[in-house]
């Protein structure tokens, strides 16, 4: 009984699944067997899958086995009578590729996997790689399940199912790529790549392998623009011709003695990498197309579509150009209106060999050399990939503390952003050694200071590195500092995650907002305020930060401000407006004129920048108000990806003591009656730049007033920096290589003028900003016989007018305009093909061009009324 039931259930068992068959009758010594092998690799863009360029390869591939055993054998393929054909056109009669059928090359198979080629030592790389996608489709499992596989591309996870006794699929997934690879950390700024790689194949019923079809798919597109990329696919197919022959053997004891004998090259199955030499004689250099282009990057041309693409290709030639010709073209008197666009340009390319160029040229015996100086190190600070040995020299040079002020503290800014940036690439962090000793130096320094300005300066630097480790040191200055050390301090809290905020950085906020422990600037409190909201509140925590508009605090534009960041949040979030609605409807006291129609004329605000097809993008404006003058002024321009969010571009203005001007019977509590002073801030992708101060004390305001100094439309920035930067390298299964790559640049001309006049009490101010914005990708692949290119590129102009009206003749009114004039993008779509042994190339190029009117942005009611007012004056 027992005996039948073991058989029964061993009969069941074979009766439910099949029993792969063993290896040793796939691969049976001395016979050969020929297979038709059919490669096609098509590529476009993701607008419009139906214009591609491509090619396909035909040949006959024999593979043999001429040594082994049960678990290892050696294999001998030979190509034969292989073509190539592409799309558009036809080469397939003027290129037979005779190079890829030249010799014969042998793998090494040990239990299904393939472990090792050898090729001969002459083969070019190219050809390697096709011989390594060639031996990887003999590479399967004939038994359900998952393995780790290494096959051109990468090193892979690999599922195989099987349909039947005789077909089966593999899935890879959590593949590890080969090669080196780029992408900046804020993923608005990067590119997605998508792919999906699975092989079919069918064996006989005695485990020899039949037919494949291995199929790559990679899609490529910016994070930034909508389905703005481009594709690439792979589907080679592998059929058995039918037909066995015997052939010899290779009469060795092991492996390796086999091997040996060969006299060949060995070879893992990953590609190697490919990149074609420049042989034309026309082929650019930097300092070719520089001085080709010398025009696009004159100071009139900043702000231009033109300059950020002549950028772009300057960058890509700058990162393997050497610091000889950095000098050189540094040093040409011809260039000499250029020099602060060519260092905008070092900045950005951001090696070791144009870190040495700048600092050779750079010296601070004039003016204009201060300024070249200090654009170099802002074009650095913002700059994609920082160097340890950059960064390195720079904390050296902080260290020794230059005479020059300015200098220092645009030096102390850079080595901070150029720190934080470090720490964010992959295998860094903040506690890297580099990273630490400029924190270490950071702190040091400020613990030093006694004045309120040289405090102010290293907690820029602190407020650049973000160092989560600063936390505390930045919020013990918040609280006990001075009333400028401690709005620094926030404006350096505001800018780290809020995922850092726990329940007791919470409280700390809310001390400051409410006063708790002592009274602070209103400025302190609005950055607290802004804090606590960005955190998200729920019911009971916004229901406590209402409580502010209805208590007895003097601080009336700070209520404001409060109201204004309420509205600008329910217009931005439906399910917070609800909210909001019920938290101002169950309180009595809240719900009444009195409070919601506070007076005030700070103001906050958020509206569509750019949407599709362009980018994605927000204009926000914060102004805090005090005295009836502007205190705190925020303009940020920020690209938004999802939720994902990355502040381009910040202008920030500042003043105090300027209320004497406007009113003097202003109720108002911690009205700032310091000395008059009023400036600039700027932040270029995160990275805070010294201020730049308009003036400080009533005697040079008062020159400026009188001498209309301030009048004429002046610079304030002008530099042409990256945005995207991000490259990688995949092989497919047919062994090619191909790079996608994305860069992009945005040239910014900010410019302003100021009007005062004293007997009319009124003033205008006007602020014109200027971009031009390029974004440039390809999918380009390369070998030795044939070549794709897809490229695309956005482009475009927007501007920024903000314009201000103030009379202050009784009742101080503001008026507020936020205009963007009409603008074009374009996107271009180039796809090419070439063969060079045939000496054939075919481009395909499709343009789309988008008119985006302009738009005059509605800010709120008040703000109309008010500048209604001032039109009937």
């Amino acid at each position: 009984m027992k005996l039948q039931l073991v058989t029964f259930m061993l009969a069941s068992l074979f009766g439910r699944c099949h029993v792969a068959p063993a290896f040793g009758d796939a691969f049976q010594l001395g016979t050969e067997q020929s297979y038709s092998y059919w490669n096609e690799v098509r590529a476009g863009n993701t607008r419009n899958v139906s214009l591609t360029v491509g090619y396909i390869v035909r040949a006959t591939i024999r593979a043999a086995t001429v040594w082994g055993n049960d678990e290892h054998k050696l294999l001998r393929f030979q190509v034969e009578s292989p073509t190539l054909s592409t799309t558009p056109g036809d080469v397939s009669r003027k290129s037979t590729l005779s190079e890829i059928g030249s010799a014969p090359f042998f793998a090494y198979w040990n239990l299904g996997q393939i472990k090792k080629i050898y090729v001969d030592e002459n083969n070019d790389v190219t050809l390697t790689n096709f011989k390594r996608g060639v031996a990887s489709l003999f590479q399967y499992q004939l038994l359900d399940g998952k393995y780790v596989e290494v096959d051109p591309s990468a090193t892979c996870d690999v599922q195989y199912t099987s349909y039947d006794e005789t077909r089966y699929r593999k899935a890879r997934s959590n593949c590890v790529f080969a090669g080196e690879r780029f992408e900046r950390s804020e993923y608005p700024l990067r590119s997605s790549t998508v792919y999906s790689r699975n092989v079919d194949f069918t064996v006989s019923t005695e485990g020899s392998l039949d037919n494949v079809k291995a199929e790559d798919y990679f899609e490529y597109s910016v994070n930034a623009y909508d389905k703005f990329g481009s594709f690439l696919e792979s589907i080679v197919k592998l059929d058995s011709k039918g037909s066995t022959v015997k052939v010899k053997t290779i009469q060795k004891n092991t492996i390796e003695e086999a091997v040996k004998s060969l006299g060949l090259k060995e070879k893992t199955l990953l590609s190697e990498d490919y990149i074609p030499k420049c042989t034309n004689k026309n082929c650019d250099t930097f300092a070719k197309l520089i001085n080709a282009h010398k025009k696009s990057l004159a100071n009139e041309r900043i702000g231009k579509q033109g300059t950020s693409k002549l950028f772009l290709q300057l960058v890509k030639l700058g990162r393997t150009t050497s610091t000889e010709t950095f000098q050189r073209v540094l040093k040409d008197e011809a260039m000499q209106e250029q020099r602060g666009q060519v260092l905008d340009l070092l900045g950005a390319i951001q090696t070791v060999a144009s870190h040495k160029a700048a600092k050779s040229f750079l010296s601070f015996e004039s003016d204009e050399e201060m300024f070249l100086a200090e654009r170099y190190l802002q074009a650095l600070a913002v700059g994609s990939r920082p160097q340890k040995a950059v960064i390195e020299d720079l904390l050296a040079m902080a260290e020794k503390r230059p005479n020059e002020e300015k200098f220092y503290d645009t030096l102390v800014q850079t080595v901070a952003s150029l720190a934080n940036r470090y720490a964010k690439l992959p295998g860094n962090s903040f506690e890297t050694n580099v990273v630490q000793q400029v924190q270490d130096y950071l702190v040091k320094q400020l613990n030093r200071c006694g004045k309120d300005r040289c405090k102010q300066k290293f907690i820029r630097g602190l407020h650049n590195l973000k160092s989560p480790q600063t936390l505390n040191v930045l919020v013990k200055l918040a609280l006990e500092g001075s009333s400028k050390t401690s709005v620094a301090a926030m404006k350096a809290l505001r800018s780290f995650s809020v995922f850092l905020w726990n329940d007791e950085f919470r409280a700390t906020f809310e001390d400051i907002l409410f006063q708790v422990s002592k009274k602070f600037d209103t400025s302190a409190r609005a950055l607290a305020l802004d804090i606590l909201l960005d955190l998200k509140p729920d019911y009971d925590e916004l229901t406590h930060l209402a409580q502010l508009l209805k208590s007895n605090d003097k601080a009336y534009e700070l209520k404001q401000y409060l109201l204004q960041k309420l509205n600008m949040l329910a217009d931005r979030c439906p399910h917070f407006a609800t909210m909001l609605r019920k938290v101002i409807q169950n309180d009595p006291r809240l719900n009444n004129y009195h409070v919601i129609g506070a007076r005030g004329l700070s103001t906050a605000l958020m509206r569509t920048y750019s949407s599709v097809p362009s980018f994605n993008a927000t204009l926000e404006s914060l102004q805090e108000m005090s005295g009836g003058v502007l205190k705190r002024g925020v303009v940020d321009l920020a690209l938004e990806v999802g939720e994902e969010k990355f502040s381009m571009f910040t202008l920030g203005l500042f003043a105090g003591g300027l209320s004497s001007f406007v009113s003097s019977n202003d109720e108002e509590e911690n009205v700032d009656d310091s000395d008059s002073i009023a400036g600039m801030e700027l932040s270029v992708q995160g990275s805070v730049f010294r201020p730049l101060v308009f003036f400080d004390g009533k005697g040079e305001l008062m020159g400026h007033v009188w001498s209309g100094t301030a009048s004429e439309p002046t610079p304030a920035y002008q530099a042409t920096t990256l945005l995207q930067d991000n490259e990688q390298r995949f092989a497919l299964q047919n062994g090619a290589v191909f790079h996608l790559s994305t860069l992009g640049a945005i040239s910014i001309d900010l410019n302003g003028q100021v009007t005062m006049s004293i007997w009319g009490r009124n003033a205008h101010s006007k602020v014109e900003q200027n971009t031009g914005i390029v974004v440039s990708g390809s999918v380009k692949l390369d070998t030795t016989f044939v070549s794709l290119d897809v490229c695309f590129v956005a482009s475009q102009e927007p501007q920024l007018h903000l314009t201000s009206d103030l009379d202050f003749s009784s009742d101080p009114t503001l008026c507020m305009q936020v205009m963007q004039p009409n603008s074009v993008l374009s996107q271009t779509f180039e796809r090419s093909v070439s063969a060079p042994m045939a000496k054939y190339r075919k481009i395909r190029q499709t343009k789309i061009t988008h008119k985006i009117a302009g738009v005059t942005h509605v800010l709120n009611q008040k703000n109309n009324n008010m500048c209604n007012l001032i039109a009937q004056s």
